[in-house]
């Protein structure tokens, strides 16, 4: 790795630079207090490597350029600080390009070979001047764990622009002044495809505005080409208006509606089939090494059950758990579920909704990041005991024989036991009619579960 300290470090114009790396996330590491300068035409290029910036980096008029076949994650845009780049060049035979962090691009985002840039739930900013160059089917912008990528152009009675190439043309006689365009790549109340617009000019009424949404055939999600058309939502998706289309080219990927008077969210979706009205809020939460899932719902009709399905990498996706839905409400409902043992790392959680019919739609995906190594939870009672026996309710993540101990206060193993326990909660009945009183310690030989403390009466 070249780790960059302290100081100010120059690439001159016409340099090339290229920094290999043989252990995985090696790359270039701008510590706080440099100043990295690109001067002028000058060009990075990270071989199997990633970029992490916690100081100044200034980009000039230079390319950053990803090459080299490692996987996604390891080629990467990292740090503390804010990072803005002149053309950001994804170029590997293989694989991808991740964001672990949110960056900006003031000219072009280059799509030369490889897989996709995966916003990993961050935003890529073109500003007013950036733009998407290269983007096709196999190599684009995605991101279905959530984030976006934006552009702000100044749009003044605009003729099928389509700015930043971010596939939404507008046309109207209005100014629309400075317009914020942010694509996303969520389904939106889990029937759309996999790609939504937020439009938000400054002048935002009487557009009488005509748009082209494009989108990717691997965006469709199922759906047919044929049977597609535009949906508009005023409140973040919440509720969607179904507008029909006036025109799609199959061959070009896209969708035309003509007069529509103000912008807002927009997706695409299957026409006879409008995108539920339901889904208020979907979160969750890291709590004492357990992930508490919230949703709420609004107008449920002949809803059966919510099944929780969660992921390691946000793409295969596998249920934990049901919970039965109210049927019929006409108010909002709220809900909730436990993961009692979230993996290591990032999980990944969405909602199935089945209906009576047996209709489901899945719900947008949200996240947490679990660093507890403890993964179990044991509980023992009565606590104190003045019985001979005790029992022991045991949560454990994988099915196995587990073992049982219990050390006096000297730290001698006075009783040991095993027992075969199912994935899940595990009630277990323990003699210790033998112990005399005192207070004891009462551990488990598998995972990394806290030891108990037991007291004898």
């Amino acid at each position: 790795m070249l780790q960059l300290n302290n100081i100010k470090k120059i690439f001159p114009a016409g340099l090339l630079l290229i920094i290999p790396a043989f252990i995985s996330g090696q790359g270039i590491l701008n510590t706080s207090g440099t100043n990295l300068v690109a001067n002028g035409t000058a060009k990075i290029v990270l071989n199997n490597a990633g970029f992490t910036n916690n100081g100044i980096f200034s980009a000039g008029n230079s390319d950053m350029i990803f090459t080299g076949n490692t996987s996604t994650a390891n080629s990467f845009i990292a740090g503390s600080a804010g990072t803005e780049f002149y053309n950001l060049v994804l170029n590997k035979s293989v694989n991808g390009l991740q964001l672990n962090r949110s960056v900006a691009v003031s000219n072009s985002v280059v799509f030369n070979s490889g897989d996709s840039l995966f916003l990993n739930n961050n935003i890529l900013d073109l500003g007013s001047t950036g733009n998407l160059t290269g983007e096709t089917e196999n190599k684009r912008v995605t991101g279905r764990t959530g984030g976006y990528i934006q552009v702000t152009p100044l749009l003044n009675a605009p003729t099928d622009i389509n700015p930043g190439n971010l596939g939404f043309k507008v046309t109207s006689t209005a100014n629309l002044g400075n317009t914020i365009i942010k694509r996303g790549h969520q389904q939106q109340s889990g029937r759309s495809i996999y790609r939504y617009y937020d439009v938000t000019p400054l002048n935002n009424s009487g557009l009488a505005a005509t748009v082209n949404l494009c989108f990717f055939d691997a965006e469709l999600a199922g759906l047919s080409e044929a049977n597609l058309a535009i949906f508009y939502s005023s409140n973040g998706g919440t509720a969607w208006t179904n507008l029909g289309e006036n025109g799609i080219d199959q061959s070009l990927n896209y969708v035309t509606v003509n007069n529509i008077d103000v912008l807002n969210r927009f997706t695409l979706s299957h026409i006879s089939q409008p995108l539920a009205v339901n889904l208020l809020s979907f979160k969750a939460a890291l709590m004492n090494g357990q992930t508490l899932l919230d949703w709420s719902t609004a107008n449920e009709i002949n809803s059966s059950y919510f099944e929780i399905e969660r992921s390691s990498d946000g793409i295969r996706f596998l249920g934990i758990g049901k919970v039965k839905a109210k049927g019929n409400a006409a108010m909002q409902q709220d809900y909730q579920f436990a993961d009692l043992f979230p993996a290591a790392g990032r999980n990944y959680y969405r909602l199935k909704q089945a209906d009576i019919d047996g209709h489901s739609e899945y719900s947008y995906v949200v996240f947490v990041q679990n660093d507890s190594k403890q993964m179990g939870l044991i509980t023992v009672f009565p606590n104190p005991v003045n019985s001979g026996s005790l029992k022991i309710n045991l949560l454990v993540s994988l099915s196995d024989t587990y073992g049982i101990k219990i050390y006096d206060a000297t730290g001698k193993l006075v009783i040991t036991k095993s027992a075969y326990c199912l994935a899940g909660k595990n009630e277990i009945e323990l003699n210790v009619s033998k112990l005399t009183r005192g207070t004891y310690s009462l551990r488990i030989d598998k995972e990394n579960y806290t030891p108990a403390q037991l007291i004898i009466q």
